[in-house]
């Protein structure tokens, strides 16, 4: 069985993390909340990629690789507004062997889904694509955008999955 880990980070309130696993019957992720670092890295041990969703370096302004989103349509923020974040961000990817760049806001839009109609459950569904990706990732399926200072990856356009909730914290994808 195969596992991957998606963050969705935060600072002030509670960060949500989704665990996806590869199963012989299909793929079963399980979201819960995190209160600290040491939760994520012992929750996320012996995944084959994490995703997380922040900036994994630093800049003033936008990066070469924010602007590039930009361009193809996606709303990011510069790394420099959440610099807390990324520090959080750099701190625990050290923690991982692989540790990808993701922004589920920017995948819910290649989906052609709508975050606000998620608004209540939006940090849970943002780990949950973050997990996603980190599995595209390792199956090389990842859209991916790449400029001179880092690299975004995301659910690419087109890709066809059905989210079914199971209970509070289990989901299948379909």
């Amino acid at each position: 069985m195969n596992q991957y880990c998606g963050i969705d980070l935060a600072v002030k309130r509670k960060t949500y993390v989704a665990l996806l696993l590869k199963k012989q019957e299909g793929i079963e992720v399980h979201v819960f909340p995190k209160n600290n670092d040491e939760e994520i890295i012992e929750y996320c041990e012996g995944s084959e990629v994490v995703a997380i969703d922040s900036p994994l370096s630093y800049t003033k302004g936008f990066r070469e690789v924010d602007k590039e989103m930009i361009r193809r349509g996606y709303k990011v923020l510069p790394p420099s507004w959440m610099n807390s974040l990324v520090e959080r961000a750099l701190n625990l990817s050290k923690a991982f062997n692989k540790v990808i760049e993701t922004h589920p806001t920017s995948s819910a839009k290649n989906l052609g889904l709508n975050w606000k109609d998620y608004s209540k459950v939006k940090d849970e569904f943002d780990a949950l694509l973050c997990s996603l990706v980190a599995y595209l990732y390792d199956r090389k399926e990842a859209m991916e955008i790449k400029a001179v200072d880092g690299r975004i990856y995301l659910v690419p356009k087109g890709y066809s999955v059905k989210i079914m909730r199971v209970n509070d914290s289990t989901f299948k994808l379909l």
